[in-house]
């Protein structure tokens, strides 16, 4: 095993299985450098072709899980909350948001184009992948990046256009790596390696911003330090500060974002700091077991339950601890290189350890995506390990090996093609997986079957009683089919288990208020907008507050509504409506009421909105009666060209008001 770190300067061949390792160009002729150029060009397009047969059945795909709420409805940059400039530093994973935003003017709501994408980026990294364990001097650089193309565990990754923050953040995290190594080898020689340097600093941005469990990077240099040098030295700690201060400030960040805005009203169940301890040792023998066996790979695993007042509990973990002090035992031989493997997996496995409350933790303690990125460390060490074997071995191993990983991951594809393959999956591997069930139930209800929505919300109930989400959308199934009764039945009992869950607050608003119950309503629906704001049902709540005369609550429900998404246009017309004509003079704003509906007026309105009324009553407020009568004569006439009768009647009543110079309040009914 000494022979994965080659003493000598390698060849200048490139070759596919790492027998030699990509040269450094800068100690070449050029001649000799644009061949080398060439023969990297068939490895990259094996990789290409490697990932398109596993990927080929997401093509084009489907919009899975979460994927439309990223693209579209959560995405600031999409319904206007933010914009490409203000989008820094106001999201957990801003390039990433950017990236989505980019896409969805490209492809709107076409899949194949993001997922074509993914695939690209995967691509991408395993290629920079080859570069790197390349440069690094490892064997089976080639081999390494191509069993991850199509390792069976990075489907979940590329095959989920959510996850594009996976596969945006690793290129960037290679490149910084790259970057680091060649600044490091300029230094070594005396030259000036200062653009390295600053080539590394911006990709691990770059990276940091597209996802930040990239955080780990700066801990990686100094273990790429100890592998080349064998110690670490005050120079190279000096080296890594930089890496060290961006970490530390994303890494607060993310954890701010992840308290206040993507746990926020989500309930985590407590955990000591013991209880995670006893987790992170069977975390990572599955994560490890996963990468280098991937069999019966799910959705949702099934959840371990420790008690950290057992000894037991902790066996994994010491098992950990074991074998990483018995490869220190004997680093001077095979030890060294499986020790340095291990010790990169656990670097960049840390941040799905669980020792931080995330929001992935709400629905996994394991899952195949939170491995992308440490899954690399795994498979270099296996590629390495065949390359020590003859060459015969070596190829019929990596063949086997390849053509083996390659149908596994194309099965997998089909799984993750459409929701229900996926779902279905998911609940047949673990029955007792509530989130499957309740992910199937609500695949189910979308496309209208209720009935069989209803079994997999109970068996999910049944896996886990006090599933608070899956009792609401039981409630929500059982009132479609108009089952009043059970379903306030079931919503209470949801709120019961879970007295902030936004879903059950909301349906069960919906409901008082079909009974006519507005007052019982509203409290309703203003928690569910607390802890989960959606425009439907902040303008079905102003609605209400209307219909109460709480005109000032409706006023604030459509600023609300405005600052969220500000292109709607119904939340731009009915508070500008509000705030010309409301009954309350105390809340008239004839200029804000002007600006909001010409905003409005910029936008396409739907149909049976009439805006340049709402505009002309804006105008007589604000004192601009000629502007007022033009823009009523204009609703009359154009109301009057689409059939709508009634809008022309009531603004041909308006007009006359603001001929004579007097502006249109409502009154109390």
């Amino acid at each position: 095993m000494r022979a994965l770190l080659p003493r000598s300067r390698p060849s200048n061949l490139v070759t596919l299985y790492g027998r030699a390792v990509t040269p450094d160009l800068d100690h070449i002729p050029a001649g000799d450098r644009n061949s080398c150029f060439r023969c990297a060009v068939p490895g990259v397009l094996a990789l290409a072709a490697l990932a398109l047969a596993a990927y080929w059945p997401i093509l084009p795909g489907n919009f899975l899980m979460d994927d439309r709420k990223l693209i579209e409805t959560a995405n600031p940059l999409v319904n206007g909350a933010l914009g490409p400039l203000s989008i820094w530093f106001q999201s957990d994973f801003p390039l990433s948001t950017l990236a989505f935003w980019l896409q969805w003017l490209a492809w709107g709501q076409n899949p194949a184009g993001y997922h074509a994408v993914n695939i690209a980026l995967h691509v991408l990294s395993a290629a920079l992948l080859w570069l790197l364990l390349a440069r690094l001097k490892i064997r089976g650089a080639w081999l390494a990046a191509a069993l991850y193309a199509v390792h069976p565990v990075c489907v979940a990754t590329v095959a989920r256009i959510a996850e594009l923050k996976n596969t945006l953040s690793l290129p960037f995290f290679l490149l910084s790596l790259w970057g680091f190594l060649r600044y490091d080898e300029a230094s070594s020689r005396r030259a000036s390696g200062a653009g390295w340097l600053a080539f590394s600093l911006i990709a691990f941005v770059l990276a940091l911003l597209a996802k930040t469990s990239t955080v780990m990077l700066p801990f990686l240099l100094l273990a790429f330090a100890l592998w080349q040098r064998g110690k670490l030295t005050r120079q190279d700690l000096l080296r890594a500060g930089p890496f060290f201060a961006l970490a530390l400030g994303f890494g607060a960040m993310s954890v701010w974002f992840q308290k206040h805005q993507a746990l926020a009203g989500a309930s985590l169940a407590p955990q000591s700091f013991l209880e995670r301890l006893a987790l992170s040792g069977r975390i990572f023998w599955f994560y490890l077991g996963k990468a280098l066996w991937p069999s019966n790979l799910n959705l949702f695993y099934p959840q371990w339950k420790v008690d950290p007042a057992t000894c037991t509990a902790y066996i994994p973990l010491l098992l950990c601890v074991g074998f990483l002090t018995l490869c220190w035992w004997l680093r001077r031989g095979w030890g060294r290189p499986v020790l340095f493997g291990l010790a990169c997996f656990v670097l960049t496995l840390f941040p799905a350890l669980g020792f931080f409350n995330a929001q992935y933790l709400i629905m996994w303690q394991v899952s195949d995506h939170l491995q992308y990125l440490s899954l690399i460390a795994p498979l270099a060490m296996a590629a390495a390990a065949l390359a020590c074997l003859p060459r015969v071995l070596f190829r019929g191993g990596a063949v086997v090996a390849l053509v083996c990983l390659c149908v596994l991951a194309c099965g997998r594809a089909r799984v993750f093609s459409n929701e229900d393959s996926l779902f279905r999956d998911s609940v047949a591997r673990n029955p007792l997986s509530w989130n499957g069930h309740n992910y199937l139930g609500v695949y189910l209800a979308v496309h209208g079957k209720r009935q069989e929505a209803q079994e997999q919300f109970e068996a999910a109930l049944q896996a886990s009683p006090k599933f608070a989400e899956a009792r609401a959308n039981l409630g929500k199934v059982l009132l479609d089919q108009g089952r009043t009764d059970a379903a306030r039945t079931n919503l209470l009992e949801a709120l019961k288990l879970d007295p902030n869950q936004p879903e059950a607050h909301r349906l069960l608003g919906f409901l008082l208020a079909r009974q006519g119950k507005t007052a019982q309503a509203i409290p309703h629906l203003r928690i569910a907008l607390l802890f989960k704001p959606d425009i439907p049902t902040r303008l079905f709540c102003a609605g209400l507050l209307h219909e109460t005369r709480d005109y000032s609550g409706e006023i604030a429900q459509y600023r609300h509504a405005v600052r969220e998404q500000p292109r709607c246009v119904e939340a731009l017309n009915n508070l500008a409506w509000l705030l010309a004509t409301t009954p309350d003079p105390k809340l008239r704003n004839g200029a804000e009421a002007v600006r909001l509906a010409e905003q409005a007026m910029r936008l396409p309105a739907p149909k049976g909105m009439c805006v340049p009324g709402t505009l002309a009553a804006a105008y007589a407020e604000a004192g601009r009666f000629p502007d007022a009568v033009a823009t009523a004569q204009k609703a009359v006439a154009d109301e009057t060209a689409a059939g709508e009768t009634r809008f022309a009647a009531l603004n041909e009543q308006l007009l006359a008001l603001y001929r004579a110079g007097r502006p249109f309040h409502e009154t109390e009914p």
